[in-house]
């Protein structure tokens, strides 16, 4: 396994150029506040659903594939019970509510699926983008549940019922996708081809919502907040390093062991600012660290998986 930080940097600087230009719409008034939670909400109910079936479908069926698959799917949800415990109690201080549960959600979920591809493709090859198809099975069936359950304390309209957790557009997509593979259903090449389409909305439109949400700072706020840098600490240092730690512990095999460092180090995943936006939880502040923590994981990524390696011999 070899780590190409050309690719890593460009994945990052890549969505980063999005960024600025949603950054540069929001500020000529081609993206207003209405028009954000417009493609908030497209995002949320149709480019993510189409996102994971199209990840699920797009891997081969075996029985050895099914196999991984199910340690895949047992090492994220241990990964996700862990930094929920951390993203709560590293929010406990926090005075403003909105803020403090909004941070919590931006500490749990990392951007596994828009950003996390492209490293794994880089580092594992189609390998990669297979665990990773169902690591985003775990992270999105904890978005739709004990994420909304997070958000739910701040705002009373957002109830969880055990139907909204299975049927809801994180879950349900998911369990689709799920069927289809154990069934070995394939899809026509133009139905494939929309699905695909459809799920490449996710990451140019997440970014763009960012950056035009983080225009809405004041400029001299966006370097001087001391609370965005104690996230992107948690999220990028303090988070991988107790799941890397956790891996020596129980002595999970190097590869298994790499793969949830990776998951792990990825900055705030872009949902936060995209649900702070729809439900009108911080979404500015939102957007401040999701931005911060992904210019900031250019240069920890490298350094938690060069840790990483060489811990574990790889």
């Amino acid at each position: 396994m070899t780590l190409d930080f050309n690719v890593l940097l460009n994945t990052v600087a890549t969505m980063f150029i999005i960024l600025i230009i949603g950054f540069a719409a929001r500020k000529l008034g081609y993206i207003d506040d209405k028009c954000s939670k417009y493609l908030s909400n497209l995002i949320i109910c149709i480019g993510q659903p189409f996102m994971i079936i199209d990840a699920i479908m797009s891997t081969k069926y075996s029985a050895e594939n099914i196999r991984t698959a199910l340690v895949i799917l047992a090492l994220g949800t241990v990964v996700h019970a862990v930094t929920a415990v951390i993203a709560r109690l590293a929010t406990l201080r926090f005075t403003d509510q909105d803020e403090r549960r909004i941070s919590e959600f931006g500490l749990l979920f990392a951007n596994c699926g828009f950003l996390g591809f492209p490293i794994l493709k880089s580092l594992l090859g189609d390998l990669g983008l297979f665990w990773g198809s169902f690591y985003v099975i775990v992270h999105n069936i904890v978005t739709w549940t004990y994420g909304m359950y997070v958000l739910g304390r701040v705002r009373s309209e957002i109830k969880i019922s055990p139907l909204k957790m299975v049927l809801n557009y994180g879950t349900t997509p998911c369990l689709v996708g799920l069927a289809l593979f154990l069934l070995r259903v394939s899809f026509p090449a133009p139905i494939a081809s929309a699905v695909k389409y459809l799920g490449s909305l996710c990451t140019p439109l997440s970014m763009l919502i960012v950056g035009g949400l983080l225009a809405t700072i004041p400029f001299k706020k966006l370097f001087t907040n001391l609370k965005i840098y104690y996230i992107c600490l948690i999220r990028l240092i303090v988070i991988p390093a107790a799941v890397i730690g956790l891996c020596l512990i129980v002595r999970l095999p190097a590869d298994f062991s790499v793969f949830a460092a990776i998951m792990s180090a990825l900055p705030s995943a872009s949902n936060a600012s995209m649900f702070g936006e729809r439900y009108d939880i911080s979404p500015g502040f939102a957007a401040h660290f999701v931005s911060m923590s992904t210019l900031l994981s250019s240069m920890t990524i490298p350094v938690m998986l060069w840790l990483a390696m060489r811990l574990f011999g790889v």
